[in-house]
């Protein structure tokens, strides 16, 4: 028994580990340009065909910020960096064909590149103005409300970097609210 629930666990005197069942950690990245976000149409189900911001999973190996702008350069063409973190969606384990999800909404700048699909996970990407997304069919309402989040408060404003504000271990990302601590590198 652990934290209220009967759970499987590590039978070896002295290791202490239990299950606390399967999940998995995905992200996705508001960027901007001449005031247009950046959307991805959907190549593949579940959703192939609508559009929302470009995301996916994070790998086990890597942070989650480098796996945003991964994914804004794999799905968009897009390179690009995190500013801070826009909100997060959480989906408990409800289903179980469907694990629980953690989904961090990142806010990104655009460095360089041009919106192009990779032909096999998006069909199409674009910076498309807020007028353009609500005259188009089959937006993801998650991607609407984060990319408003991110035209309705200031860059940097959310959960930032603090990567240098302490020695963290190996391929932790550290974010919280305010500046970083002098010398952090963003």
């Amino acid at each position: 028994m652990e934290g209220g629930r009967e759970r499987p666990a590590c039978s070896t005197e002295g290791c202490g580990y239990f299950h606390f069942g399967d999940s998995s950690i995905g992200c996705g990245g508001v960027v901007f340009r001449d005031g247009k976000a950046l959307l991805i149409q959907r190549g593949i189900e579940p959703g192939r065909g609508s559009w929302q911001i470009p995301g996916g999973y994070v790998e086990v190996d890597e942070t989650i910020d480098a796996a945003a702008e991964r994914e804004v350069l794999e799905e968009a063409g897009i390179t690009a960096r995190v500013t801070d973190v826009v909100g997060f969606r959480h989906a408990a384990g409800t289903n179980p064909e469907r694990p629980a999800n953690l989904y961090v909404v990142f806010r990104l700048d655009a460095i360089s590149g041009e919106p192009q699909a990779d032909g096999h996970e998006t069909m199409d990407a674009g910076f498309f103005s807020m007028e353009q997304i609500a005259g188009m069919e089959k937006v993801q309402a998650l991607s609407v409300w984060a990319i408003n989040q991110a035209r309705s408060n200031e860059p940097g404003s959310g959960f930032v970097s603090h990567r240098g504000d302490f020695q963290i271990r190996p391929g932790w990302s550290i974010f919280g609210l305010g500046p970083a601590t002098e010398g952090e590198e963003q």
